[in-house]
């Protein structure tokens, strides 16, 4: 009987995970919501992002931001449908709450009617046709994430007349012009790839967070039990062999950690310290190498 129960497990997990559009992940910053797919993705850099303010609304048949950003830089949207685990008004506030708890400045909230239309959240800010629902039943939040750079999250929630729940995230960096992470051709050209990532510390740094999700997009299509992870860490003055060991394994296991909760669980992690590091290459690095 626990046998079954585990295929099963696997079997629910795996169709989870196939029900998502290829090439999407969650962003580390978002909880993704209970029993939800992912049905639309994109990324890239853009020019005169609209990030609303303050409710959105159609004047002589133009829309109407009394208050916004505008940004031009590196975007990132999903749209999450809801399954039936999830209600979008005590998600869209836990977030809210955690991201609050986080540090982040909460820039704008609005809900139903003080939201303004939202045919024009759905068809003329985000181009998600799914967003289109009664007035009354929206909810949107604009939040400044902590840290050194400006990233800026929005979200924005709604229920449909069919009853369909969705949730539509958005992450802005401005004036980041980030070229996609192509690492899937130079493992399979090369066997390695250097991840885009930096470090505070020992843990991946929250401006290196979004990078996660373009690595878990571009390596999906290969088979995650060909790689392995692994962590350079020079020798710092007054510390030891043993302490770059451990430090650059624990830079490898958070690398790991982070890649697994976008979606791309790689089982092998190691800290190499200075030891065995390609010449000229920096010596605090993680790179990802495919072993067969």
């Amino acid at each position: 009987m626990k046998l079954w129960i585990v295929v099963g497990s696997m079997l629910l997990s795996q169709w989870s995970l196939a029900a998502d559009v290829p090439g999407s992940s969650d962003l580390p910053e978002v909880k993704r919501p209970l029993g939800s797919e992912i049905i639309r993705y994109s990324e890239g850099v853009q020019s005169a992002i609209r990030f609303p303010l303050e409710r959105v609304e159609r004047v002589n048949n133009r829309l109407e931001i009394d208050n916004e950003l505008d940004i031009e830089g590196h975007v990132i949207d999903i749209t999450y449908e809801l399954g039936a685990r999830e209600d979008y008004e005590p998600y869209m506030t836990a977030l809210e709450n955690t991201l609050t708890e986080q540090g982040a400045e909460i820039l704008f909230s609005c809900e139903s009617r003080g939201c303004g239309v939202s045919g024009l959240w759905a068809n003329s800010l985000f181009k998600v046709r799914e967003l289109y629902g009664p007035n009354g039943n929206q909810i949107y939040f604009a939040a400044k994430l902590p840290g050194a750079a400006d990233r800026y999250l929005s979200a924005y929630g709604i229920e449909r007349g069919n009853r369909r729940q969705y949730v539509h995230v958005r992450l802005v960096e401005p004036g980041v012009e980030r070229s996609r992470f192509q690492g899937a051709q130079n493992l399979l050209s090369d066997g390695r790839v250097i991840l885009p990532v930096e470090f505070a510390g020992n843990r991946v740094s929250p401006e290196s967070r979004a990078a996660i999700t373009a690595i878990v997009s571009d390596l999906k299509s290969l088979s995650a039990d060909e790689l392995a992870i692994v962590a350079y860490r020079a020798v710092t003055p007054g510390g030891s062999l043993d302490d770059a060991m451990a430090q650059s394994t624990a830079r490898a296991e958070h690398v790991q950690a982070l890649l697994g909760e976008a979606g791309l669980v790689i089982e092998s992690a190691y800290g190499l310290g200075p030891l065995v590091a390609p010449a000229g290459l920096s010596p605090d690095r993680v790179e990802i190498v495919k072993f067969r």
